[in-house]
């Protein structure tokens, strides 16, 4: 079925490179040439200007020998005296004329000052003038060294560069003075070079910093030069002389050679390219069709599916390496056959045909065949097997191509998750906690379990979850975020947790919702909801006994103090029977005065309202009523139940002292349930005592702020302490260390304090006793 292209020809790339590399060998040995011919007429150049330079520099240095030997002979006649104003006149005047770059010769004294001129027509100096700055300078480095130097060029009178050349005078030890030669730079170049010399070079001066001192211009520049530099023996002033020769031509002309060696390179090499690229199309046409057999046989022998095809009447004419793998049997045992296949159990064989029948008929289905078939070894598998019709390059219709999967891993995947998910089902509707799922941004209801939908209906998946749960859900202010604006990084993310009451029902449930990705990635609202209305009404049941207990606890301490009561009330009542009993027998016997028996009563009266206080405390410590938290003084509670402690401590002979900060801040609290906590824990610290001697039984109370919402109170006593054991165990409800304790007043007391969101605890003194410290809330700036 498939015509395999002719096989590939081996390649002998270096016969296309041969031509390629032949013609870049002559280039380059062209270029070479013509490299080499004009690196030699550079080098006659270079040679040719190297020669004028050393002569240049032989003539400039003799003309300035000769000049220092004409003033050195001057210098000697002067140093013996031979030397008079006439004779160096005519001499020095003589040798000016013959030597143009000089400008005049002059004898100065050692300070500078100019005494003879020749000639005396000169205007470069005068008799009397005084040397200065770079001269005078050059002059004292002359007398000092005693030797012939240079001195700096400086602009002469007619403003061009010029030095001094000066030879200094001694006889003996003594300076005499100098001759100096005014010499001028240009001239000097001028006149000891010709000419033709000048005319072929460009001659620049430069000092010693490399700056320009002169340059003449009778040559102008091109872009095509060699230069050469020479360095003038001139002591004291180093001057430099550079000389550039100037060719004919443009910059151009030499890579004239090199460009037309170039061009014709370019034009053979694109020659043979064409002829490469013409030859190329060929070699490539065939390279791709062997290219994309190699690619589908590859593509289709690498696929996990297997792939077979069939001709018009069902004859097998390809199978690739995967359907091989899968049944088991080689490509040539399959390649050729007819219905029936060898792969076809017996048990299947009537279905198979009917597939095979329908698919060549054209009858397909497009999800394809669900069979069974069998492996070499006998060994059966499920496969999922699609038709696609096979068209040829024409158009035609020639055969059936088949893909097949095997399904038998998937279908018991598949089989297995239908299972896990039933089960999952089955465990979640069995649950007696209400629990749906919401889609974050629409609400609709993506899972509801069985329990949610008995409370809020069976229709509930895809409806709003706002309005289903609308009885029963927290307000928007109450969620921790808002779960549709949560990115993908927060996720899971706890949106709410607390307790709501059915608005229907009244029923109360336990609400914890949770926003999370969703199997399909998007954000859901997953809320669990149990009902905790059964713990509600024991919570309520275990609330009212713990009142019932606080009760009783009030009635026994106020049994336990009746006697000290009884004996406080007697007294007030005693004092209003006297004050009555004098009032009548004064009146009776006539003997009064209104001032005296107004004063009485008023008396009385007091007394009366000093039991009606004792009475209405004892009524209020035993009534039965609401917590009711309201701002307190401290000091105002402290002294309320101080007033039920004094008289037990009084009876006892316990002193109560009271130590409380000024400026503490109101707490807010139940007043009666406070003030049972504080008559409790003093009572207890006045037991502790009443076995230690008298001046030890001292009982303090005191307070500060442990933050900036909670105050600390704090009673100790200096009792004899509570044993290791008794610690750990001593808030435990019926637990007593008393011999006619009950065990309850600690407990309720805890109750009352962690009902004020506080905190009771006690604490061992080092120098004897107990310490018992609560925490209760104070009053913040916006209460």
């Amino acid at each position: 079925m498939f015509i395999r292209p002719p096989p590939s020809q081996p390649k002998q790339t270096w016969l296309w490179f041969a031509p390629y590399i032949a013609i870049g060998i002559f280039s380059i040995a062209m270029l070479v040439v013509t490299a080499l011919l004009q690196w030699r007429e550079q080098d006659t150049a270079h040679s040719a200007l190297e020669g004028d330079m050393h002569w240049a520099e032989r003539t400039i240095e003799n003309r300035l020998h000769a000049h220092q030997d004409f003033l050195a002979e001057l210098g000697r006649e002067q140093e013996f005296k031979q030397l008079t104003y006439e004779t160096f006149q005519v001499r020095a005047s003589r040798y000016v004329r013959d030597n143009p770059e000089l400008a005049a010769i002059v004898w100065v004294s050692t300070e500078g000052k100019v005494e003879w001129v020749s000639p005396n027509e000169s205007t470069a100096t005068f008799v009397g003038e005084q040397l200065t700055d770079t001269r005078l300078a050059a002059l004292q480095e002359a007398l000092r060294t005693r030797r012939t130097l240079f001195s700096s060029n400086y602009p002469d009178a007619y403003q061009r560069q010029a030095n001094d050349l000066i030879f200094p005078v001694q006889q003996g030890s003594s300076d005499l003075g100098a001759f100096i030669a005014l010499q001028s730079l240009e001239t000097l170049l001028r006149a000891t070079l010709p000419a033709v010399f000048t005319a072929r070079y460009s001659l620049t001066v430069v000092d010693a910093t490399n700056q320009e001192v002169y340059s003449n211009s009778s040559v102008k520049p091109t872009d095509r030069k060699i230069s050469g530099s020479i360095s003038l023996d001139m002591p004291g002033n180093r001057l430099g002389l550079n000389i550039i020769a100037y060719r004919g031509g443009g910059a151009w002309l030499p890579f004239v050679p090199a460009g037309l060696i170039v061009i014709l390179t370019l034009i053979a090499t694109a020659t043979l390219v064409q002829l490469r690229r013409h030859a190329h199309r060929r070699a490539e046409t065939e390279e791709q069709l062997r290219a994309a057999y190699a690619f589908r046989q590859a593509m289709s022998q690498s696929l996990i599916t297997g792939m077979r095809a069939i001709d018009l009447e069902g004859r097998i004419t390809f199978v690739n390496a995967a359907f091989c793998r899968m049944t088991g049997f080689d490509e040539s045992e399959l390649v050729g056959i007819s219905p029936p296949y060898p792969y076809w159990p017996d048990e299947e064989f009537d279905r198979l045909q009917n597939n095979i029948d329908q698919a060549l008929a054209g009858q397909a289905p497009a999800a394809g065949f669900e069979m069974r078939i069998m492996r070499k070894n006998g060994e059966r598998f499920d496969v999922r097997l699609y038709f696609s019709p096979l068209i040829d390059a024409n158009g035609l219709q020639i055969g059936w191509m088949a893909s097949m999967n095997d399904i038998t891993e998937p279908k018991r995947a598949r089989v297995e998750l239908e299972r896990a998910h039933e089960r999952f089902v089955t465990v979640i509707n069995g649950l007696d906690t209400a629990v749906h799922v919401a889609d974050a941004d629409s609400g609709e209801i993506l899972f509801a379990n069985r329990a949610f939908q008995n409370i809020f209906g069976f229709d509930t998946v895809g409806r709003d979850s706002a309005q289903v749960t609308a009885a029963c859900r927290p307000m928007n202010e109450a969620l921790s975020a808002n779960p549709a604006e949560l990115s993908s990084e927060e996720l899971p993310c706890e949106i709410y947790d607390g307790e709501i009451q059915h608005a229907l029902s009244g029923h109360w449930y336990h609400l914890h919702e949770r926003a999370i990705r969703w199997v399909d990635g998007r954000t859901v609202r997953v809320q669990i909801a149990a009902d905790i209305t059964d713990k509600k009404h024991i919570d309520e049941v275990n609330l009212q006994q713990q009142k019932r207990l606080e009760q009783t606890s009030r009635l026994i301490t106020m049994g336990e103090m009746a006697s000290s009561l009884a004996h406080e009330l007697n007294q007030p009542l005693s004092a209003i029977a006297n004050y009555c009993a004098g009032c009548i027998k004064r009146m009776q016997a006539g003997n009064y005065r209104f001032e005296d028996l107004l004063a009485a009563m008023q008396k009385a009266a007091d007394q009366a309202e000093r039991a009606g206080k004792i009475i209405r405390r004892m009524r209020d410590m035993v009534k039965k009523s609401d917590p009711k938290r309201e701002p307190i003084s401290l000091d105002e509670l402290v002294d309320e139940a101080r007033a039920f402690a004094d008289i037990e401590a009084q009876r006892t002979g316990t002193q109560i002292i009271v130590e409380l900060p000024e400026n503490l801040p109101k707490i807010v609290v139940d007043r009666i349930m406070i003030e049972q906590v504080l008559l409790n824990l003093v009572k207890n610290g006045i037991e502790s005592m009443h076995n230690i001697p008298f001046e030890r039984r001292r009982l303090f109370i005191n307070a500060r702020l442990a933050d900036e919402r909670m105050l600390e109170i704090s009673v100790a006593d200096q009792g004899h302490g509570l044993a290791e054991e008794d610690v750990e165990k001593i808030f435990a409800p019926f637990y007593t260390t008393k011999p006619e304790g009950m065990g309850i007043g600690l407990a309720i007391c805890r109750s009352i304090i962690e009902f004020h969101q506080g905190r009771l605890w006690l604490e061992a003194r080092r120098e004897g006793g107990t310490t018992f410290r609560f925490t209760v809330p104070i009053e913040e700036e916006h209460e």
